[in-house]
């Protein structure tokens, strides 16, 4: 639940910037006159790879950031929830720099993939429900792969 609280807040920020980049950078496809077929519309291939590789600096930036401060996304703090590092003990304030940042890399890293047709889609979607059914069949601490790297475990928050 605390993932999709950020997905809404970070897809409302996906959407303006997807907004922006592509009514700037995307241009209307003229007809030929000659033969009536439209032209390709020039810039969306570069709009839509600025788009993405934007959302996932700005999605690393956003968990890195939070995780950072105290440990707890918005998503988390409204579940009541916290990330730590396996054995418990946390920096003043949050988790390490280094430790956010391995966590927020892999977590989402892969969506820079999406831009790449079909291919980077089933890269980035298939990584993210594999990263995220591994906690079902991880014991004992039911850690996701971006858990297991950072070496972080999400617990109640008191």
């Amino acid at each position: 639940m605390a993932r999709i609280i950020d997905g809404v807040i970070l897809g409302i920020v996906f959407s303006v910037l997807n907004l922006v980049l592509t009514g700037i950078l995307v241009t209307q496809a003229p007809y030929d006159l000659r033969t009536g077929a439209p032209a390709v519309e020039s810039g969306l291939f570069l709009a839509t790879l600025l788009v993405y590789v934007l959302a996932t600096a700005i999605y690393i930036a956003y968990e890195f950031f939070m995780l950072r401060m105290n440990g707890q996304t918005v998503g988390k703090m409204v579940m009541g929830i916290k990330v730590v590092r396996v054995n418990g003990t946390m920096a003043p304030g949050g988790l390490d720099t280094d430790v956010a940042l391995k966590r927020a890399g892999v977590l989402w890293g892969p969506y820079a993939a999406n831009f790449i047709p079909f291919v980077g889609w089933l890269l980035a979607y298939g990584f993210y429900i594999v990263n995220v059914l591994w906690q079902f069949w991880d014991k004992p601490l039911q850690q996701c792969l971006h858990d297991k790297v950072a070496a972080t475990v999400v617990v109640k928050a008191k």
